[in-house]
């Protein structure tokens, strides 16, 4: 089990193939808007995307927790500390 952005993921989750997601996307969208189910499309039982609710009361999408949980940034890894605490100017948080 995962929580992800406060919506909790189940490993045994059902995965739709692309096919299947298509023809019951009209479906599925009402079972994560109404149901706030987490729905996975993949291919060859691989979860590929989520389908997840869009969080209500916010203003605008919560970016900076997508990034956090994307692969986007992962290259960051094997990249070098070039800066250190030493080197800011003003703290800000």
């Amino acid at each position: 089990m995962y929580n992800i952005n406060n919506v909790t993921l189940i490993t045994s989750m059902k995965i739709y193939s692309v096919t299947e997601g298509r023809k019951k996307l009209g479906e599925l969208i009402n079972q994560v808007k109404y149901q706030k189910k987490v729905i996975a499309i993949g291919k060859n039982g691989k979860a590929d995307v989520l389908m997840v609710s869009f969080p209500s009361g916010e203003n605008g999408i919560p970016i900076t927790e997508m990034c956090a949980e994307s692969e986007s940034f992962e290259f960051l890894e094997d990249e070098p500390n070039l800066y250190s605490i030493n080197d800011l100017k003003e703290r800000y948080v």
